[in-house]
């Protein structure tokens, strides 16, 4: 029977050739135009092996149609293929390189990696060795070895530090702890270390001397420091005298070479300085005590007869002389007057050389001021005086005769002082004497309105024989010095304050310390509702 699908396409008129597919016969159909609904449907039994033949060329045919109407399709297809085929080959030859290279490079960052780390301080760090490396093992293990001997040296080194501030702290110690002043220099001549007393005693702030020219600092002392460096002696010692804080001061400067490199020239110098100001005095104090002793003992033993001679000469002979008689007169009063003069110093000479022990006791200070100033007031009617004292008691322990004669002279002095003036000016003279608790001190402060105090010398106004009156024996203020220094004082010298006749004049003043009960009394707490006591005598100026 034939395939429906082939009797409807035969309707057309067309012969239909029936495929044999998988059976061995093959047919044709046609419609007969005669015979209306007839069709001729003929069949013959072919050879497998022809059908088989047959279905493959068929099938060949139909593939190769189908390639033909695939062919872009195909080719688009291998292209993509061999596209991935060459992005994978690339990619694999990529990825290969980077391994290569990363193995290349790994050891290469990694020793950049350990070289930041010792760059930040961290020399823990260590570079793997590879063998396979080549030559960057062998730069590894150098690298490797030089951080252990940079850790092995920075380890000595914070030992050293360690050791080196240990000896610093201890010399820093050291010369805040000795008395002399103790001034580091470089080879150029710039300071470099400044202990404490060299800070106090020569008045230099530390820190802005530091890096400063000794020379220009210190002249005097720069001065010898270059002397010392240019001697080549190890050691250079000399003594200078300037002013310093507003005083006199005698120095004892040393310059020492520190022990350095021999093969440089290239040395730093140690410049010690002691304030032997108070030991220079008190050897010339020493000395004229000595020298006074001998002189009031050679001198003292012939003015006795010597006026007791003369004396008699005018009492014998004087009935007698009728002949310039007035001259003869005048003569012998002349020897009993110089005399008497001589006889007046020999006793200052043995006072000083023969101070006697202060009898301490507790007294108001005010006593023996008062006696003191009472003794030249009445003496000098010319004189203002001026008190200006404290109302409240001013206790200390002191020797009260000691001190009227300290105030005596220091009064005195004053006195002698407005006297020049006053011959050659005729201003009225003016002398005020104050007297306050200081914090843990009682002051004295005696003013006047004399010729004032020379700027140059001043302190060694207080040296024995050293006086800038014609009359004046220079022992007053050495007297005075050496009572206020054995009652625990001090003495000083300045010129009168500026509220005083515009500062012309001289203020002595005498700290002493107060008694313990008074010393813890705030200064000025005694004035407080009262007033001072302020007193005017004299001739009314």
């Amino acid at each position: 029977e034939p395939p429906p699908a082939a009797v409807e396409v035969a309707a057309d008129g067309k012969p239909v050739m029936i495929d044999p597919r998988t059976r061995n016969i093959v047919g044709a159909i046609i419609k007969l135009r005669e015979i209306e609904g007839l069709y001729l449907y003929t069949i013959r039994l072919v050879d497998p092996e022809v059908i088989k033949a047959r279905q493959i060329v068929t099938a060949n045919t139909e593939e190769y149609r189908d390639l033909g109407a695939n062919r872009r399709t195909t080719q688009i297809a291998f292209a993509l293929l061999y596209l991935g085929l060459t992005l994978i080959v690339v990619l694999s030859a990529i990825w290969t390189g980077i391994a290569v290279a990363d193995r290349l490079v790994r050891p290469i960052r990694q020793l950049i990696g350990a070289a930041d780390e010792v760059a930040t301080g961290n020399l823990d760090v260590s570079v793997p060795v590879r063998p396979s490396d080549g030559d960057v093992a062998a730069l590894a293990g150098t690298f490797n070895k030089m951080l252990q001997e940079l850790k092995s040296q920075r380890n000595e080194i914070l030992t050293a530090k360690d050791v080196i501030d240990e000896r610093r702290r201890f010399s820093e110690a050291v010369l805040s702890g000795v008395t002399a002043g103790v001034i580091g220099v470089d080879p150029y001549g710039s300071i470099t270390i400044v202990n404490r007393s060299a800070e106090t005693m020569l008045a230099l702030p530390a820190d802005s001397s530091l890096g400063q020219n000794l020379s220009i600092l210190l002249p005097h002392v720069g001065r010898v420091f270059e002397i010392g460096r240019r001697s080549g002696r190890p050691v250079y010692r000399e003594q200078v005298t300037f002013y310093r804080a507003g005083a006199e001061r005698t120095f004892n400067v040393q310059v020492t070479v520190e022990q350095g490199d021999k093969e440089t020239d290239d040395k730093s110098y140690v410049v010690t300085i002691d304030d032997i100001t108070d030991l220079v005095t008190a050897q010339r104090t020493s000395a004229w005590a000595d020298v006074a002793r001998r002189i009031a003992h050679e001198i003292k033993n012939p003015l006795t007869p010597i006026q007791l001679s003369a004396e008699r000469i005018r009492r014998r002979y004087g009935k007698v002389i009728t002949e310039d008689r007035e001259v003869f007169d005048q003569c012998t009063d002349t020897i009993i007057r110089q005399v008497g003069d001589i006889g007046r110093m020999v006793d200052e000479f043995s006072a000083f050389a023969r101070m006697p022990k202060p009898e301490m006791k507790v007294i108001d200070i005010r006593e023996p001021l008062r006696e003191a100033s009472f003794l030249v007031e009445v003496s000098r009617s010319d004189i203002a005086f001026e008190r200006d004292v404290t109302p409240g008691p001013l206790k200390g322990t002191f020797d009260s005769r000691l001190m009227a004669q300290a105030f005596g002279n220091v009064i005195k002095n004053a006195a002698e002082a407005i006297e020049a003036v006053e011959r050659q000016t005729g201003e009225p003279g003016v002398i005020r004497i104050r007297a306050r608790r200081d914090g843990r001190s009682i002051r004295i402060d005696v003013i006047d309105n004399g010729k004032g105090l020379p700027r140059e010398n001043r302190q060694r106004l207080l040296e024995p024989y050293m006086t800038t009156r014609e009359k004046g024996t220079g022992l007053g203020l050495a007297i005075v010095k050496k009572i206020v220094e054995d009652h625990g004082g001090r003495l000083e010298l300045h010129d009168a304050p500026a509220d005083f006749y515009g500062g012309r004049g001289a203020m002595i003043s005498m700290i002493l310390p107060a008694a313990a009960e008074e010393a813890t009394v705030p200064s000025g707490a005694a004035d407080a509702g009262q007033g001072r006591e302020t007193e005017k005598v004299g001739n009314g100026v």
